[in-house]
């Protein structure tokens, strides 16, 4: 069991989850690179701050990326819900693309509000096929789960200005990845932002 606590990671839980949070940073090891609140804004590496992000009225800080090994099998079996949901968001920031895509699939089975920014946060990024996972759940899965639905849509509504940052950041890796391979319309980090727009109106 660690004792040392990651700041940064403690802050994307909300006051609620925090003693899970708590809980389960105890079995992380430190890792070597310290967890990263930067925002890469596009492929050009212009640095920025991310906007403030609410769910429910609560600030959150979400961070950019994280170097936390998944702990082991047998660790993880002992975890409670709670323990493990706080687990796979913070993996859902994991500096390599499998883990987030493993740690997205345990975060769509919660219908907990707070976990949405680390949702949204993949239609930023350059993988497609974490895009493409997003947005099957939103077209697939969400409609069926009314509680949840009208929680994206709260946070769509709260927070514009990340919604839009996250769009240019979206189409940027179309622009500079995809555009020779699929319409703009067709590109599933983008498609799934517009599902989160009609949500909002």
């Amino acid at each position: 069991m660690s004792s040392f606590k990651d700041p940064l990671l403690l802050r994307a839980i909300p006051v609620g989850a925090r003693p899970a949070a708590q809980q389960t940073m105890r079995l992380l090891e430190r890792p070597e690179i310290s967890t990263s609140a930067g925002l890469i804004q596009d492929t050009n590496w212009h640095v920025a701050d991310y906007p403030e992000i609410h769910v429910a009225g609560e600030l959150m800080q979400i961070p950019y990326r994280m170097y936390y090994s998944w702990p082991d099998e047998d660790i993880t079996s002992q975890l409670t819900p709670a323990e493990h949901l706080v687990l796979a968001c913070w993996m859902s920031r994991h500096h390599d693309g499998r883990v987030r895509q493993r740690a997205l699939s345990l975060i769509f089975a919660s219908d907990a509000s707070w976990t949405i920014p680390f949702v949204v946060q993949l239609c930023g990024e350059y993988v497609i096929e974490l895009g493409k996972d997003v947005l099957a759940f939103l077209n697939r899965d969400l409609p069926g789960r009314p509680v949840l639905q009208r929680a994206y849509k709260q946070f769509s509504n709260e927070n514009p200005q990340f919604i839009r940052l996250t769009e240019q950041r979206a189409a940027s890796y179309w622009l500079d990845d995809y555009r020779s391979e699929m319409a703009r319309d067709e590109y599933p980090q983008l498609a799934a932002l517009r599902i989160l727009a009609r949500l909002s109106d």
